[in-house]
């Protein structure tokens, strides 16, 4: 897994493309998508403020780069989505929600299961 950290990390590293605020910005503004990457051993959330095809390109980017590993994407679990729907990873549920009151956004996160459902 180390070759997808590398991969998604390394834009964030110094003289990264994505390593500084106002690079980050410019990606933005010319159209070019920003990820991250949340990594628990082999589960991993990748979040983008791209549109759905950049999502999607980057689905198929990171299938490629576990391919050569042994890795493939689990097609249960793989899924595109908008923070507004929301997605389960690691036991919680996290999700954009509107703070109450106001038109301000933020995301919550709650346990899943039993005890969070």
């Amino acid at each position: 897994m180390s070759a997808l950290d590398e991969r998604l990390i390394r834009p964030w590293e110094p003289n990264g493309e994505m390593a500084t605020s106002h690079l980050r910005w410019r990606r933005r503004a010319t159209g070019r998508p920003n990820c991250r990457v949340v990594r628990y051993a082999d589960d991993f959330v990748v979040l983008t403020d791209g549109e759905r095809d950049n999502a999607e390109a980057l689905r198929e980017d990171i299938a490629d780069v576990l391919q050569p590993l042994g890795f493939r994407l689990s097609e249960a679990k793989t899924q595109v989505v908008h923070m507004s729907e929301g997605f389960d990873f690691l036991g919680f549920r996290i999700q954009w929600r509107r703070k109450r009151g106001t038109d301000k956004w933020h995301v919550s996160s709650s346990l899943t299961g039993p005890s969070g459902s």
